[in-house]
């Protein structure tokens, strides 16, 4: 990916991204979360697919592990939590996302027959994996609904590069559906590709629009997203996510 240094500008921003989503995966933003001190379960078992593996997704069962075994262990209890932060109670949010209709929203988030970008984002999942992969992304972004935009992106981009961080997802060109959401928060292999579809459909839940660069392309690629008065890149594998640092270039023009 070739993007161009901005003067300062640039280089502050850079060097903001790279602290937001390399400093423990923990973002240095502004935080609205109202219930700040509640443990969520939604984001506990988006992040933790090992706690989920063995407990389900029961928001009492990941409760107690967190209480029991996660605090101690350093792991997060909510988005922008400090590892091992004191919890009292459970939020109002629900773990069990699969186990809703899909023809209908999930707290706030677009349906996945409506998402925007479903063609595009399916890829060549079929129903049932697709649906896999959009029950993991809403435990992703359901506590992010309300947030400023701004905050959304971080936290979209923080959720998603962890999953590589902590071993969950490793890189691969090979390995079926190395492209697609499935293969990102299900199967644990992605391409660059695979991480911008994966961004992709948390966006499109929350209904913000953005552009996939350099779609279908043997190239870098990243989600592009319109802010109103500027664009931003959320590319959680290049590690930034911030306002352009430089004036964009589609692809497909010189």
């Amino acid at each position: 990916m070739k993007r161009k240094s901005n003067e300062n500008k640039s280089a502050k921003m850079y060097g903001l991204a790279l602290a937001m989503i390399l400093g423990g995966v923990t973002l240095s933003v502004p935080m609205h979360v109202e219930a700040a001190e509640k443990f969520e379960p939604a984001f506990y078992a988006a992040t933790y697919a090992d706690v989920v593996n063995a407990l389900g997704t029961d928001s009492k069962a990941l409760y107690d592990h967190y209480l029991t075994y996660g605090q101690k262990e350093g792991r997060k209890a909510y988005p922008g939590a400090k590892g091992g932060e004191v919890v009292d109670g459970i939020a109002d949010t629900k773990a069990q996302v699969q186990e809703t209709p899909a023809e209908t929203s999930v707290n706030e988030l677009v349906a996945l027959e409506q998402l925007s970008h479903l063609k595009s984002l399916k890829k060549k999942c079929t129903d049932e994996e697709f649906r896999a992969a959009y029950d993991v992304a809403a435990g992703v972004v359901t506590p992010l609904t309300g947030m400023s935009r701004e905050d959304q992106l971080y936290q979209i981009a923080a959720a998603i590069r962890y999953r590589v961080d902590s071993g969950q997802v490793y890189y691969s060109t090979d390995e079926p559906h190395y492209n697609d959401p499935y293969g990102y928060f299900v199967s644990g292999v992605a391409s660059c590709a695979g991480c911008a579809r994966a961004t992709g459909l948390c966006l499109d839940m929350l209904g913000i629009p953005y552009e996939h660069v350099n779609e279908n392309q043997w190239s870098h690629q990243w989600c592009r997203v319109n802010m109103g008065d500027s664009y931003w890149i959320c590319d959680a594998y290049g590690l930034y996510v911030g306002q352009e640092p430089a004036p964009y270039a589609h692809p497909l023009t010189d």
